[in-house]
């Protein structure tokens, strides 16, 4: 017991100290975390620390990281946003998804003979971002509402439901591949658990509220969402489904229905939110990007230094052509969408755990899953750069503009 203490108490310090690191240049702490994983990872300090004891507890650990992140990957998803900004966001999320994906597999297809599965894990690991670093950065810089701010929000929350559809059909198939059911079972299995899906929306949760009672503590709030996401994935993993898509769907629900009846504040400044990210990225999730530095062979990257090349390159060329022509289609400008197409650029969540699952179920290779990570780091790190000097920029030309027209007048 003592060692898996001292394991859990070496990661959180290291992971901690190196995000904050990073944090306080204005970076994304992510790459802290990660990095403290590939520290850990160095031989020496790996075999005095990770034990046959140790081990099976610690993946445990980092395996609710990886639920917890995807039920709050659901949880940041706002239908109702959605349905009203579809119209006007569907453009920029389709193409900054599609071009680097497309680019992303064809690349990995026909320039370095992977096969299907393998090249489709690294198309969608340069075309997915993270909508929570983009927050930061937006918050940070006081341009949530903005134009620049309107639009990765908006673009976001469509982008969003864009890739859970795609990461739910992707994980299906990576669960088909590796513990090879047939394709009728995984259909059937689907539908069932869409079926149970509706029945726990309509049916089950708010009848549960009925009987229960609304006036209760955050505390108790706190225990209905966790009892709905394990059991949510739980039934999903017992299906075939997937526990993730499970905690994707769980995230959904308690966010239409235990919010319903919470106040009409923004949804990142809920108390109740507050408790959930927390518990979530305040323990668990960064355990989950410590195991992921773990994973990673840094001994690889030299020998696939032109994979990592090609792929740095599809990531933020393919990103910022997809998010330009979204921009320009939905009647932007060609600035507005080179700075929205940085600001969506940094990785740091589902692309991790798509390649940390595909690693785990023998659908890639270590070098391919080492080629992941490098490049998720090297654009996480460089973007935030770039959009923040392209949005001060901006906001400063926008500045003289006005007082130019006021002079005038």
């Amino acid at each position: 017991m003592s060692n898996i203490l001292l394991v859990t108490l070496v990661a959180l310090v290291l992971a901690y100290f190196l995000s904050e690191i990073f944090r306080h240049f204005g970076l994304p702490r992510v790459i802290g975390q990660i990095l403290a994983g590939i520290i850990l990872g160095f031989p020496i300090i790996k075999s005095s620390l990770f034990t046959d004891e140790t081990e099976p507890i610690f993946s445990f650990a980092t395996n609710l990281g990886i639920i917890f992140l995807f039920f709050f990957i659901g949880l940041e998803i706002n239908m109702v946003q959605f349905r009203k900004n579809f119209k006007e966001s569907s453009l920029i999320a389709v193409f900054n998804t599609l071009v680097p994906l497309l680019a992303g597999f064809l690349a990995a297809k026909f320039l370095f003979g992977f096969n299907n599965l393998a090249s489709l894990v690294l198309g969608i690991s340069v075309s997915v971002s993270s909508q929570a670093i983009s927050l930061d950065i937006l918050e940070e810089m006081k341009l949530l509402k903005s134009k620049i701010g309107n639009l990765i929000i908006t673009s976001g929350t469509v982008d969003d439901v864009f890739e859970l559809l795609l990461i739910s059909s992707l994980l299906v198939v990576f669960h088909s591949a590796i513990g090879q059911a047939s394709l009728q079972k995984v259909i059937l299995d689907i539908g069932i658990f869409v079926m149970m899906a509706i029945l726990f929306r309509v049916l089950v949760i708010p009848l549960g509220l009925k009987l229960i009672g609304k006036e209760i503590s955050h505390s108790e709030f706190f225990m209905r969402a966790l009892i709905i996401v394990l059991l949510m994935s739980y039934l999903s993993e017992l299906l075939g489904v997937g526990s993730l898509i499970g905690a994707l769907i769980a995230g959904i629900l308690v966010r239409q229905t235990l919010m319903a009846g919470e106040s009409r504040r923004p949804w990142r400044m809920n108390e109740i939110s507050h408790s959930i990210h927390m518990i979530s990225f305040g323990f668990l999730i960064p355990l989950f990007f410590v195991s992921v530095g773990l994973n990673t062979d840094i001994n690889a990257i030299p020998s696939n230094l032109f994979l990592v090349l090609v792929f740095i390159v599809i990531d933020i060329v393919g990103t910022l052509v997809g998010t330009v022509i979204g921009v320009l289609l939905s009647k932007g400008t060609f600035r507005e969408g080179m700075i929205v197409g940085w600001g969506v650029i940094p990785k740091g969540d589902t692309e991790l755990v798509i390649a940390t699952l595909a690693l785990n179920g023998g659908l890639i290779t270590r070098d391919i899953f080492t080629a992941i990570i490098t490049v998720a780091l090297f654009s996480t790190f460089v973007a935030p750069i770039v959009f923040k000097m392209l949005a001060k920029r901006h906001s400063t030309s926008g500045a003289k503009t006005n007082v130019y027209k006021n002079k005038k007048r």
